[in-house]
């Protein structure tokens, strides 16, 4: 026979939407509980956490002071009254880790039938919604400050390598010179690869990768790393013939290199050692998931070891964590190694960390080995004379005076007539005034749109080229048959650049 108000259970209640809602939760955890401490009635959810059967069928009722961490707490549950009131509550769970819940409780009937019924939250679940908020935000804080410096520190760069090219160019035939000013040329154009990956760590966004050969990048680091570390610690590489190649960013693979270099050293007080080990291996699948992956094959194995005072394993699950850091107290900002894992995941690869407390800490890089060969990314110093010049007429406009004069001392250089716009107006005149091949212009902004158009409608067949931001390409510029070169640049890219845009067909269609 049909139930005139819907299914009843075995205590004849109403099987209303709530209760369904309540049943079906996975969010939401309740207990009914008699005046003598026994659990009566609990959702699934609640039954899971505590390993219950359920209380209404079962031959034995639990007490609830089986599961409280605090047994006087169930004084205040017992003089509980009709009166709705917030309770928070900590309950050992099933696998005996103890967790916070926060609900409400209230008391309903009266004597033998009188009942405690509590509705609860995992406690626990909103702080790592909270967490995941709070890391959300300063997350996209951290990128909106990145962004905001790097335009002027990519300037400044610009400015640098630009004059350590042109000094270059000087004293050529002084090699012992000439190889310290590539070195430093090289370090600026490091610096800008490191706030181009900020950028992309922040915004979560993809990797510009290529296909690198990990042993020649550690060999080239080698110097760096000896000088980074010190004379008190020892630096020792294993490196493994012919290991393959992995697909990766040098700029973020050097990155990584010597930001646990950097970690391992820091861990190290007085005398120590740090080894370098590079392999490949090959993994079945059910051995994966032991090292991070989610399929087995071959893999390039970048592993770095030291004698450093190690992590405590409480503290050793958080360290991959966005801004956790162990070494607070020395300047840590906790984005080192959420750095090392992002890059690793962003190859198709893991990160994984072993560490014994006062014997040192291993981190382990799984990177997939690819068969293709090394794609040189390696820069020339080429000699002026291999590069494309020209003697067209260009006008600049750069409000950075230290860039204008670095771009106009390059363009001289190079052969190029050179005409400098102090501002908007002044642009519009010097491409009137004269025929003008190219116009330069740096800081592009998606207002300085109609800037450009009206420029072309005085000079019709002028070609643009703009210098854009780490992370900020052609895409970004608002006006279609604009070259975009990114800074900080070289005197080679400026002038392969420059001759290929003036080179090109008609702006219209480029």
């Amino acid at each position: 026979m049909a139930q005139p108000k819907g299914r009843r259970d075995a205590d004849h209640r109403p099987r209303d939407l709530d209760t369904t809602l309540i049943e079906a939760s996975t969010v939401v955890a309740t207990l009914v509980v008699a005046a003598d401490g026994r659990i009566v009635d609990a959702n699934p959810r609640m039954r899971r956490l505590l390993g219950l059967g359920d209380p209404r069928t079962s031959a034995v009722q639990r007490k609830l002071a089986d599961f409280l961490v605090d047994g006087s707490v169930w004084l205040a549950w017992r003089d509980a009254t009709g009166e709705s009131r917030s309770v928070d509550v900590e309950l050992r769970t099933l696998d005996g880790i103890d967790r916070a819940f926060r609900g409400d409780l209230v008391a309903v009937g009266e004597g033998a039938a009188r009942r405690i019924v509590a509705v609860l939250v995992d406690a626990d679940d909103r702080k790592a919604l909270r967490a995941a908020a709070h890391h959300g935000a300063r997350m996209e804080a951290l990128g909106s400050l990145t962004a905001g410096i790097a335009h002027d520190f990519n300037n400044l760069l610009t400015v640098l390598v630009g004059n350590l090219y042109l000094i270059g160019e000087e004293l050529r035939e002084r090699p012992e010179v000439f190889e310290k000013l590539k070195a430093a040329r090289d370090a600026g154009k490091r610096g800008a690869d490191l706030i181009k990956q900020l950028l992309t760590f922040a915004r979560r966004e993809e990797l510009e990768v290529g296909t690198v050969d990990p042993a020649k990048v550690i060999a080239t680091l080698q110097p760096l790393l000896r000088r980074a570390l010190g004379a008190r610690i020892t630096l020792e590489t294993t490196l493994q013939e012919h290991v393959g190649t992995v697909r990766a960013s040098v700029a973020q693979l050097e990155s990584v290199i010597v930001n646990l270099a950097v970690n391992a050293r820091d861990a190290i007080e007085g005398k120590g050692r740090v080894s370098i080990e590079l392999e490949s291996i090959d993994l079945q699948d059910h051995e994966a998931p032991l090292r991070g992956l989610v399929r087995g094959g071959r893999y390039v194995v970048v592993r770095m070891r030291d004698t450093g005072s190690g992590i405590p394993a409480h503290q050793l699950g958080r360290v991959f964590e966005p801004f956790f850091s162990t070494k607070r107290d020395r300047g840590g900002t906790g984005l080192g190694l959420s750095m090392v894992r992002w890059f690793a995941e962003q190859s198709q690869g893991s990160a994984t960390i072993e560490s014994v407390v006062e014997r040192g800490t291993t981190v382990t890089l799984l990177l997939p080995r690819l068969v293709e060969p090394a794609i040189e990314t390696s820069e020339r110093t080429m000699p002026l004379s291999t590069l494309p010049t020209g003697d067209e007429r260009v006008v600049v406009l750069a409000l950075d005076e230290a860039l204008r004069a670095t771009i106009t001392q390059t363009l001289d250089v190079l052969g190029y007539r050179v005409r400098i716009a102090s501002g908007v107006e002044d642009l519009f005149a010097a491409v009137a005034e004269e025929p003008t091949a190219l116009l330069l212009v740096d800081g592009l902004g998606r207002g300085d749109a109609d800037v450009l158009i009206r420029a072309r409608a005085v000079a019709p067949g002028l070609r643009i080229v703009a210098t854009t931001d780490p992370g900020r390409g052609a895409e970004r510029i608002p006006v279609v048959g604009v070259a975009a070169l990114a800074k900080p640049f070289t005197l080679a890219d400026l002038a392969a650049t420059l001759r290929r845009t003036l080179d090109a067909g008609s702006p219209a269609t480029s």
